[in-house]
């Protein structure tokens, strides 16, 4: 992973904040390293890049349980799918004698969107009504 870069568009030397609170200590990799790349280039400047801005869950508030009454309402005769999304939450009774662990969150809510591809066509459907109605 680059935790360096120079930019020279900007005449800048980048680096992230980890390798910044790195470098601070003298006689590290990489303290060594950055007095390399000044010295390469003396007149660049050094800045910290900041991570970007995590991306908005569109679907906030979708809980395991509401997932679960999802399910139920939709779910075919058999239960097939209400089976497999307890599977994967390893609370079905075939997961327990197993001892299988629990997928994460952002699993489940994957598999969940591609088992109910219109749940998640409505919701941002909703969400662009809530932004144009606030504008």
């Amino acid at each position: 992973m680059n935790t360096i870069t120079v930019n020279e568009k900007n005449n800048t030397i980048e680096m992230t904040k980890k390798f910044a609170a790195a470098a601070k200590r003298y006689g590290t990799d990489a303290y060594k390293q950055l007095q390399e790349v000044r010295r390469d280039y003396p007149t660049f400047r050094v800045i910290i890049k900041s991570a970007s801005g995590k991306k908005r869950d569109s679907f906030k508030g979708l809980t395991y349980a509401y997932m679960e009454d999802y399910i139920k309402a939709h779910d075919d005769d058999d239960g097939s799918k209400l089976a497999a999304f307890n599977d994967l939450r390893a609370t079905s009774e075939t997961a327990k004698a197993f001892g299988a662990e629990a997928m994460s969150y952002g699993e489940i809510k994957a598999w969940f969107f591609q088992q109910y591809p219109a749940f998640a066509e409505f919701q941002k459907k909703r969400e662009e009504l809530l932004i144009n109605k606030a504008a």
